[in-house]
């Protein structure tokens, strides 16, 4: 196991900060490590009954694209996964759920940041108003399953936690047949 000797706060923002991290192995190497700290965030992945699943798609500035990809953003202090989860679909989409089923956590990005990822399967839904944060343009519309699978397949839809999200569900489908 790696010791951590010294952090040094590089950058805060809202969202993470980033440290530079000194740490020393058993073996007595030093290791620098610069890290983005972040506090997590949850994915809520709604499915109607017609096995249809609500997408939005956004402009995201780091991959100088608009993606497809489920509703999703970062844990506030306070909130659980969960809590997060049902204030997103509500806020990008207008949805609400009344049922939530936990499909998985991960870390999408394990070798420089800490972030978590959790995905719930939000169903039994009912529409509502969306009260999208000034800042992000959201497009909201549903799609089959099977045409999200296909995007997947194609490369047209490259979200990792969509991607994720989508195959957990199979998963769980198989299982609860």
């Amino acid at each position: 196991m790696k010791k951590l000797l010294e952090t040094k706060l590089l950058l805060e923002t809202p969202i993470f900060k980033v440290t530079d991290n000194y740490l020393i192995d058993p073996a007595g190497h030093e290791i620098r490590r610069i890290l983005v700290e972040h506090g997590g965030s949850t994915v809520a992945m709604p499915v109607d009954e017609r096995k249809r699943v609500l997408m939005v798609r956004q402009y995201r500035f780091p991959v100088r694209k608009y993606l497809w990809e489920l509703p999703a953003g970062k844990i506030d202090e306070g909130e659980t996964a969960l809590k997060a989860a049902r204030r997103e679909l509500q806020e990008e989409t207008g949805y609400r759920a009344r049922r939530w089923t936990k499909l998985i956590t991960f870390y999408p990005s394990p070798g420089f940041q800490q972030e978590k990822m959790t995905v719930f399967l939000a169903e039994e839904l009912t529409a509502g108003k969306a009260h999208v944060i000034e800042d992000e343009d959201l497009e909201v519309e549903w799609f089959p399953l099977k045409q999200v699978e296909q995007d997947i397949a194609g490369g047209k839809i490259i979200d990792a936690k969509t991607i994720i999200g989508v195959q957990m569900y199979r998963s769980l489908s198989r299982v609860r047949k």
